[in-house]
C-alpha cells in the first residue's frame, strides 16, 4: 500500500508539473503561430497535390524547382517562353497572326494537326490589382497584374487530358511613381480549367524565375505577422480558400475582374496612384474611345468566369456577384459606386441609399476577403445575418484578442475612429 501511494503521489505530481508548464507558457505568450484568416496549405500538401494530382491524373511533369512555366506553355500547346507571354503587348498577343509571329510568341499560325490559332484563343489584359496590396504598411506599393487566358490548342497534351483552357496571372509591385510591368513578374498563378474532371479547376505556382514552385507569398493575414509582414499560401489549400471551396470541400471558381473596387480603391488607399487601373485603355475616363476595347477583355474574361462558376456552384454569391457585375456593365464600361452593385442571395433588401456609408467602409476593409471567401459584403441579409460576429471580430474582448486569427480585417490595423464607425454601422442593421 505504501508503494502504491508513492507511485500515485509522483504521477499526481508529475501531471501537476505538467499543467504549471502549460500554463506559465500561455502566461508567458508562448503561443502557436497565429492561424490566418486565409487556410494557408503545407507545403507537404502541396508536394502530394504536384505528384498525385497534376503529375498524375493530369499527367503533366510537375516537379518543384524543376519544371518551368515554359514546359507548361508547351504542354498547353503553346511551344513558346513565358519570359515573352509576360513581356508582350496585349494587343499583340490578341491578335493571331501577330502572336505567332517571330516578333511575337515565334509558334507556328497552325498547330498540331493543322489547327489554326483563332481570335480570343488568346485573351490577354493589364489591370491595377489593389487585392495583392499589402495595405498594413504605411505606404502601400500599388499591385498589378496581367491576366493571359489561353485556350489550349487542339491535340495538345493537355487537350488529351480534359483541360480546355489556362488562366495566368503574372503580378508586380511597382511604386505609385514608376510604369508598371517592366520588370519581372513577383510570382506567377496559373488555373487549369477542366469542366469535364472532377476538380474543374487546377493549381499551378510559379516564382520570378518561373520556376515551379509551391506556394504564393502575400499579405492576406499581414495584421497578425510580425511587422506586418507576409506568409505563404501553399497549393491548392490557400488558393481553394479564396476561390470558393474553403477546406477543399467542393471545385473551386474563376474570380471575376471587378474594376469597380479598383476604381473605388483610387478614392482611399491609392488616392496618389496616377497610371490607369485598367492599363491597356490608358486613361481612367471610361467615356474615351480608347477605353472600351480594353475594358471589353474584361468583359469577356468576366463571361466566362460567370460560365465556369455557374456550371459550378450555380447558386454560390460568387456566381450571383459575377453575374452583378455582367448586368451591369452590359452596356456601359462606367463605374458603378459599391450601393449600385448590391444583391440578394435570399429573400432580404438589398442595401440602401442611406447606408451607403457603412457599405464603402466594408468595401474599402473587408471586400479583400469577404468578396470571395465564405460570404460577399454585396450581399445585405449575409452581413446582417453575421452582423454580431463581425462586430466581436472587429472589436474584440482582450480574450477574445489573444485568439490568433480572431481579429478582423486579417490585412491591417484600424485606427479606433475606423473600428467605431464599422463597429456602430453593423450594430444598426436589421
Amino acid at each position: 500500500m505504501k508503494r502504491q501511494h508513492l507511485t500515485s503521489s509522483k504521477s499526481a505530481g508529475f501531471v501537476a508539473s505538467i499543467l504549471v508548464l502549460l500554463l506559465s507558457l500561455l502566461l508567458s505568450g508562448a503561443t502557436a503561430p497565429p492561424e490566418p484568416a486565409i487556410t494557408p496549405g503545407s507545403a507537404a500538401q502541396a508536394r502530394v497535390y504536384y505528384k498525385d494530382v497534376i503529375s498524375r491524373q493530369l499527367s503533366f511533369d510537375a516537379t518543384p524547382g524543376a519544371t518551368t512555366l515554359d514546359n507548361l506553355l508547351d504542354f498547353l500547346g503553346y511551344p513558346t517562353s513565358g519570359l515573352k507571354l509576360q513581356t508582350l503587348d496585349p494587343e499583340v498577343l490578341m491578335n493571331p497572326a501577330r502572336a505567332s509571329s517571330a516578333d511575337g510568341l515565334g509558334i507556328p499560325e497552325k498547330g498540331l494537326n493543322g489547327a489554326t490559332l483563332r481570335e480570343e484563343d488568346i485573351l490577354a489584359a493589364r489591370f491595377f490589382a489593389p487585392k495583392i496590396v499589402n495595405v498594413s504598411t504605411k505606404d502601400p506599393i500599388p499591385g498589378w497584374r496581367k491576366l493571359v487566358r489561353l485556350r489550349v490548342r487542339p491535340e495538345s497534351r493537355a487537350a488529351r487530358v480534359g483541360i480546355e483552357s489556362a488562366v495566368i496571372l503574372f503580378n508586380f509591385f511597382v511604386p505609385v511613381d514608376q510604369p508598371p510591368f517592366e520588370g519581372p513578374s513577383i510570382n506567377t498563378q496559373v488555373m487549369l480549367l477542366a469542366p469535364k474532371l472532377t476538380s474543374r479547376l487546377y493549381w499551378l505556382d510559379f516564382d520570378p524565375k518561373g520556376t515551379l514552385s509551391l506556394a504564393l507569398n502575400a499579405s492576406f493575414d499581414a495584421a497578425d505577422l510580425q511587422g506586418g509582414g507576409t506568409r505563404d499560401y501553399f497549393v491548392p489549400d490557400g488558393c481553394n480558400a479564396c476561390h470558393g471551396s474553403p477546406g477543399n470541400l467542393r471545385p473551386p471558381m474563376m474570380n471575376y475582374l471587378d474594376t469597380d473596387h479598383w476604381f473605388d480603391r483610387l478614392e482611399n488607399d491609392f488616392a496618389t496612384l496616377k497610371t490607369p487601373v485598367v492599363f491597356d485603355a490608358h486613361t481612367n475616363d471610361t467615356t474615351q474611345a480608347g477605353f472600351a476595347p480594353a475594358f471589353d477583355v474584361i468583359r469577356r474574361f468576366n463571361e466566362e468566369a460567370l460560365l465556369q462558376n455557374a456550371s459550378v456552384q450555380p447558386d454560390s454569391f460568387e456566381t450571383q456577384a459575377a453575374a452583378t457585375w455582367l448586368k451591369l456593365h452590359a452596356d456601359s464600361d462606367a463605374h458603378f459606386p459599391p450601393i449600385a452593385r448590391s444583391f440578394s442571395g435570399s429573400a432580404g433588401q438589398s442595401w440602401q441609399a442611406s447606408e451607403t456609408d457603412g457599405l464603402n467602409l466594408l468595401n474599402r476593409y473587408c471586400f479583400r476577403c469577404h468578396g470571395s471567401v465564405r460570404f460577399s459584403i454585396f450581399d445585405r441579409q449575409a452581413v446582417v445575418e453575421r452582423a454580431g460576429i463581425m462586430r466581436q471580430r472587429i472589436k474584440p474582448s482582450q480574450q477574445q484578442a489573444k485568439s490568433p486569427g480572431f481579429k478582423m480585417p486579417p490585412d491591417r490595423p484600424l485606427s479606433d475612429s475606423e473600428i467605431q464607425a464599422l463597429d456602430d454601422f453593423l450594430k444598426k442593421l436589421k
